[in-house]
Order: structure tokens, then C-alpha cells, then sequence
């Protein structure tokens, strides 16, 4: 861990930063929704800290530039804004290891550039949306320690090389093609 703590301030005046991280620290409160007017800021690496609140609708504000976005590990709460799915460059979203709930939203399946989806160990409920397993481009999704109820095998039969890690006994219609089914009784996921 580090030693920063506290608030995390405001930084528009840092017009020329392209990567933040900030992560293994101290931070509390909320995500200050100036972080997503900085004009070139490519990767916000907020993980493990100490962050409550909501993901401020605002990150709509990055999307000429924001393709990595991490904060996983904190206090985060609430359901994941629409307004994140107008992040069209995004490519690695970490949102794993908070207190989110609802369901996932269907818009991330507008994120075509999106790798990588680490949403495990949070409170989303419902079916899986096919269109966001369908993306192009994602090689890894992380859903685990949900209670998510199902929509992993349609993708299945696609046949694609997807990574998936899932609690496969919950999910109404398991998971034949899951990378790692994951259990209470499994530590290693």
C-alpha cells in the first residue's frame, strides 16, 4: 500500500495528463467528477482504495480518450449509469470487488472495443446480455460471486474464444464453456 489518503481533489487544471494511478491508497469519499473533464486522460486507475458513492454520470466526459478503467476494490455502490456505456474507447473496465447491484446494463454491448470486464464479487442480479458476451473484441469477463441467473451458454454455442469466470451452478442454464466455475466451496477464484 501506499501512504496517500484522504479526498481526492479536483485536477482540471492538469490539462496534459494522459494516466492516473492512484491505486493501493487511502482515498475516501467520492470519484470527483472532474477527473472525467480531463481533456487527454486515457487510463483512471482508482483500485484499492477506500471510494464510496456512485460512478458519477459525468464519465461521459472522457470519451474522446478514457480506454481503461479501473476501480476495482472499493465501496462503490448503486447501479452502473447508462452514461458509461458512451465510453466508446473503453477497452478494460475493472468494477469487480465493490457493492454494485441491479442488473448489468445491455448498453455495454455498444462498447465495441471492450477486452476485458472484471464485474465479479458485487450484487448484479439477472441475466448475463448477450450482446455485451457478443463484442468483438472481449477475451475475458469476470462475473463471479454474483447473482446473476443466466444468458453465459447462448454464448457458448458461438464458439467463441471467450474467458469466462462464473458461478456456473447458479446460472439457470449453467455454463458449458466457462474458462473457470466458480463456487463458495472454490478458493481459487
Amino acid at each position: 500500500r501506499n501512504a496517500m489518503s484522504g479526498h481526492l481533489r479536483n485536477l482540471p487544471h492538469m490539462k496534459r495528463l494522459k494516466n492516473l494511478h492512484l491505486y493501493q491508497n487511502g482515498f475516501v469519499g467520492s470519484i470527483p467528477e472532474s477527473l472525467f473533464e480531463l481533456p487527454n486522460l486515457e487510463v483512471l486507475f482508482l483500485s484499492s482504495n477506500l471510494l464510496t458513492g456512485e460512478i458519477p454520470p459525468s464519465v461521459t466526459g472522457a470519451q474522446q480518450t478514457l480506454k481503461s478503467l479501473y476501480l476495482s476494490d472499493n465501496k462503490l455502490q448503486g447501479q452502473i449509469p447508462t452514461e458509461l456505456c458512451g465510453l466508446y474507447k473503453l477497452e478494460d473496465l475493472f468494477i469487480d470487488t465493490n457493492d454494485f447491484s441491479g442488473s448489468l446494463p445491455t448498453c455495454l454491448g455498444s462498447l465495441s472495443n471492450l477486452k476485458k470486464l472484471y464485474a465479479f464479487k458485487n450484487r448484479f442480479t439477472g441475466d448475463v446480455p448477450s450482446v455485451l458476451l457478443n463484442l468483438p473484441n472481449l477475451v475475458e469477463v469476470g462475473i463471479e460471486e454474483n447473482d446473476l441467473t443466466g444468458g453465459v451458454n447462448q454464448v457458448c454455442a458461438w464458439g467463441r474464444g471467450l474467458n469466462i469466470w462464473a458461478d456456473c451452478s447458479e446460472l439457470d442454464d449453467g455454463c458449458d464453456c466457462c474458462e473457470r466455475c466458480c463456487s463458495d466451496l472454490d478458493s481459487s477464484c
